[in-house]
């Protein structure tokens, strides 16, 4: 970021590569520095497919697709190769749930460059709308390969192999996933295709969503007891990883994996485990009733249990 601002204070009417620093700026993102770029790009030259380039992600950040499908259009009417525009362009389409427009796109943006990940990335979103989930995986997998320290990559892949009912696979790609957004060990290493990655993984906080997605498979597989094993995981993610470390704090999907636990110790008869899980689930205001209800039923079957043992020691 302090090279393009350095390279833009000195050469203001620059253009080339300004549309690699739009991009960053879009996610990050940065609104008015994108604005400012945007003006800057207009009043240099328009007819420039760097400019429209960057007026699309400016479109794009502000929720005007159409717009922006309209400067991505132009950049590639400009220059046909100009490759960042097929893939942009392909997002946008994206948003605007234009699948086979999408795919179009993308498969123009690897015909370019085979490399892009983000275009293979789009493809499998695309595949995946149309619930075509076996192509899906092919084109996420061909993104994680390319870009194998990017945890959204594994995650994709994870969710197409459990879309596939491949779900000793899912597990793994999600786990990948959890490893590669924490932190890895010295080697920086996977190990073997059979162990398991989690293995690898020190420290640093956890996706509490991954954690949660790797649980339902379990249970999809019958292993209730791995499942709760991750769901006590996600939980545990609203507190720091370390002592000193800020938490994630309660999220809609902390809260979920507490109702499944809930559910999963009233289920298992561990009355204490579930009316304290319950109890908090009332104060963080999600999923009130089914908790309200929880804690109502297990108040009447501790009640029952109790009167039985007073009868039991008067008989006696």
């Amino acid at each position: 970021m302090q090279m393009f601002d350095a390279l833009l204070r000195d050469h203001p009417h620059r253009l080339e590569g300004m549309e690699v620093y739009s991009n960053l700026l879009y996610v990050l993102p940065d609104r008015p520095k994108l604005a400012t770029i945007a003006s800057l790009a207009s009043d240099t030259d328009k007819f420039r497919p760097e400019t429209n380039c960057i007026l699309g992600n400016y479109y794009s950040l502000i929720a005007e697709h159409e717009k922006a499908v309209l400067h991505f259009r132009r950049a590639l009417t400009l220059d046909r190769n100009f490759q960042a525009a097929w893939t942009l362009m392909g997002h946008e389409y994206i948003e605007l749930k234009n699948t086979q427009a999408a795919i179009e796109s993308y498969r123009r943006a690897v015909d370019t460059n085979r490399k892009d990940y983000r275009a293979w990335y789009g493809l499998g979103q695309g595949y995946e709308m149309l619930e075509c989930y076996s192509y899906s995986l092919f084109y996420y997998q061909r993104a994680a390969a390319l870009c194998p320290a990017d945890p959204k990559m594994w995650a994709a892949v994870g969710l197409a192999y459990g879309k596939c009912n491949k779900i000793a696979n899912a597990i793994q790609a999600y786990k990948r996933a959890l490893v590669v957004g924490s932190r890895m060990d010295a080697g920086g290493s996977f190990g073997s295709a059979t162990s398991d990655p989690l293995a690898h993984a020190v420290g640093g906080a956890l996706d509490p969503q991954i954690l949660y997605e790797i649980a339902l498979l379990y249970e999809r597989e019958g292993n209730n007891d791995e499942a709760a094993a991750f769901m006590e995981l996600a939980l545990e993610q609203e507190e720091g990883a370390e002592e000193g470390d800020e938490g994630l704090g309660v999220t809609q999907v902390t809260s979920r994996a507490r109702l499944w636990l809930a559910k999963y110790s009233y289920g298992c008869g561990m009355w204490q485990r579930t009316m304290e899980l319950a109890n908090e689930l009332c104060q963080d205001g999600v999923e009130v009733e089914e908790a309200k209800s929880l804690v109502k039923d297990v108040r009447a079957r501790l009640a029952l249990a109790d009167q039985d043992e007073t009868e039991m020691e008067e008989d006696g």
